[in-house]
């Protein structure tokens, strides 16, 4: 058996565990920095696209016919670009749309983060909280979800934001949950 059509056979079968691993984990969680928006270009599922088109494609060039090795190649990289070409205009027109810097830090992207009471939170009153993220300390108000007081110094958590107020849960509750 030739070596070309295992290459194929072996960039079509990564192309396949990438996507997987796109789909069940999601782009943003493989991105290495979020503090920028999300590529259309450099992403998981088009390189998973790539590498599924260039595979399936070469395999089948390279195993059903008499072409040369650069023909085979020339093609199958053809059928990639073709492949990434469509999964880039599926995420820009589907899964991207409306992704900006100022959405990527929305409020429903803390859901669940750890957080430091900073000022005192009465029973049904606000208080504040801080936490850390992208390397910065932010501070919002915040309520209690079960009207309990909390003190300065205790972790919660938080549940939502509503109207620039964070909805928060004592950790020890959260972590009995968990």
């Amino acid at each position: 058996m030739k070596i070309l059509p295992i290459v194929f056979l072996v960039a079509f079968t990564a192309g396949l565990v990438l996507a997987v691993f796109a789909m069940l984990l999601g782009v943003q969680h493989a991105r290495p920095s979020q503090s920028r928006r999300p590529s259309a270009f450099f992403n998981l599922p088009a390189l998973a696209a790539f590498a599924v088109g260039f595979g399936a494609t070469g395999y089948l060039i390279a195993s059903r016919t008499r072409l040369p090795a650069w023909g085979v190649l020339l093609i199958a990289a053809g059928a990639g670009a073709l492949a990434i070409s469509g999964m880039i205009t599926l995420l820009a027109r589907w899964a991207l749309r409306g992704v900006s810097a100022e959405s990527l830090s929305a409020d429903d992207e803390i859901q669940g983060q750890l957080a430091v009471v900073s000022r005192d939170i009465a029973p049904n009153g606000a208080g504040e909280i801080r936490y850390e993220r992208h390397g910065r300390e932010i501070r919002v108000p915040a309520r209690s979800l079960n009207a309990k007081s909390l003190a300065v110094g205790e972790e919660v958590v938080i549940d939502r934001i509503e109207d620039g107020i964070a909805m928060i849960e004592e950790w020890s509750v959260v972590e009995r949950r968990i």
